[in-house]
């Protein structure tokens, strides 16, 4: 870079230039994209190939104060400015601007002007050179991005620790309240925090997208030991499930599938359990889910258990209060049957209709 301030000594006539002229002329020909010179006044007086062939601007165009229209639209005015103010006080100036190519369009420069005293510290012209700072610039937008997006993650993780803290508060005083012995209230909230860890590493895989909802139950299912088999039926549309609806669905299908284990189509000979789902649109433009859960071949049940435990809370109150869903749990002969519809985001949605 050229030093802030240009001395040079006393000038034969013949205009011969001293040695240290030339090799800083030399060394600002490596450096620069572009080298123009104006006379003390600031104008250009004579050619200047190297801009010229930098931003393709011609030798009329450049002449005067021309190469300042060179600059992108939203500079010009701010760098004319400037350069007046450093014209009259014989400072130097050092600025960033979008410059034009001769190719078309504008790349960012650092374009640094200085003027050249002589022994008298008169100044006899100026130089300004253009530096390309093109990748330092799109370094630097790419970098202000990506602290916005970690703004924003670190927002939405804040969000769901407390959301996950508030959930798993209420997890344990619901768990805590059924008159159970303690091991078995022990087993049932470990199984709802090993899910809800669950949710949360697929939510944390799904940050920028919906969780599918097949994956979901499948999650669940493996996680409880259940695989795929001729006693299980899955089948459904893709459908796409928002960060809240994956979390209260998951410990939904939580509760289900261990229901089902002790007490149900996963636990006797012969039983079967069957998850269907359809999307359907509702006539106000809403996209719906309607999710089945049915299990057969399991003895028959007289009568709906007396006991309301923490799964029939959370599919009865907590998912039409949370989701705006429309539960409906049945206890029949060959086992439950649980219904749930709810809107699907307009973000997300389904991908096919069944």
């Amino acid at each position: 870079m050229m030093r802030d301030t240009i001395m040079t000594k006393d000038v034969p006539d013949q205009g011969v230039p001293c040695k240290a002229e030339v090799c800083a002329k030399a060394l600002v020909d490596v450096l620069a994209q572009a080298v123009w010179e104006t006379d003390a006044r600031g104008i250009v007086v004579s050619d200047c190939p190297a801009w010229r062939r930098h931003t393709g601007q011609s030798l009329a165009e450049l002449l005067e104060r021309g190469w300042i229209a060179a600059l992108h639209p939203d500079e010009r005015r701010g760098v004319r400015r400037r350069w007046r103010a450093a014209v009259a006080r014989g400072r130097n100036l050092d600025i960033e601007a979008r410059l034009q190519t001769a190719g078309g369009g504008h790349r960012w420069s650092r374009l640094y002007i200085v003027p050249l005293r002589a022994g008298d510290d008169s100044i006899g012209r100026w130089v300004g050179i253009s530096i390309d700072i093109m990748a330092r610039k799109e370094a630097e937008q790419a970098l202000r991005q990506s602290e916005a997006r970690l703004q924003v993650l670190v927002g939405d993780l804040q969000h769901r620790v407390r959301n996950m803290a508030m959930v798993v508060r209420s997890v344990f005083s619901r768990t805590i309240r059924d008159e159970r012995p303690i091991e078995d209230i022990a087993e049932h909230f470990r199984g709802r925090l090993d899910s809800l860890a669950r949710t949360q590493v697929t939510l944390a895989q799904h940050q920028e997208g919906p969780v599918d909802l097949e994956n979901l139950i499948r999650d669940e299912l493996l996680g409880a030991g259940v695989q795929d088999g001729p006693l299980l039926s899955i089948g459904g549309p893709d459908v796409g499930l928002t960060p809240v609806q994956t979390e209260l669905l998951a410990l939904a299908f939580h509760e289900l599938t261990t229901n089902a284990l002790k007490y149900g189509a996963l636990r006797v000979p012969g039983g079967r359990l069957e998850i269907v789902w359809s999307t359907n649109a509702d006539g106000r433009r809403d996209r719906l889910l309607d999710f089945k859960w049915t299990e057969h071949g399991v003895p028959a049940i007289p009568v709906r258990p007396a006991y309301r435990g923490f799964g029939m809370d959370l599919i009865i109150d907590a998912l039409p209060y949370r989701l705006g869903a429309e539960t409906h749990v049945e206890f029949l002969g060959g086992g439950v049957h649980c219904s749930i519809s709810l809107p699907l985001s307009e973000q997300y949605g389904a991908a096919s209709a069944a």
